[in-house]
């Protein structure tokens, strides 16, 4: 992997409402720890460490895979009382 040692910019696909209008995500990446976000065009830059940013990916996809665990599971408890209740004997 390349050492970060200068700024890199990149704009994202996506889009956020920022100012009335839908801009695209500039996503900035400063050595020697530091993601930055802002809309395009405007000059507010919102910063994260690279250490916050991933704990928070991490929190999201636990977290992600307990609601999709948890909808499983209902779907699966739902479809064992629908079929007890339709018993024709």
């Amino acid at each position: 992997m390349t050492d970060l040692t200068k700024t890199v910019k990149r704009v994202s696909v996506g889009y956020v409402r920022e100012a009335g209008k839908p801009r695209q995500v500039v996503v900035i990446l400063k050595p020697p720890n530091i993601i930055a976000f802002r809309a395009k065009g405007c000059r507010k830059e919102y910063t994260l460490t690279t250490e916050v940013c991933y704990v928070m990916a991490v929190r999201a996809a636990v977290e992600r895979e307990r609601r999709d665990k948890r909808k499983t599971k209902r779907n699966y408890q739902k479809g064992a009382k629908n079929v007890s209740r339709n018993k024709t004997w």
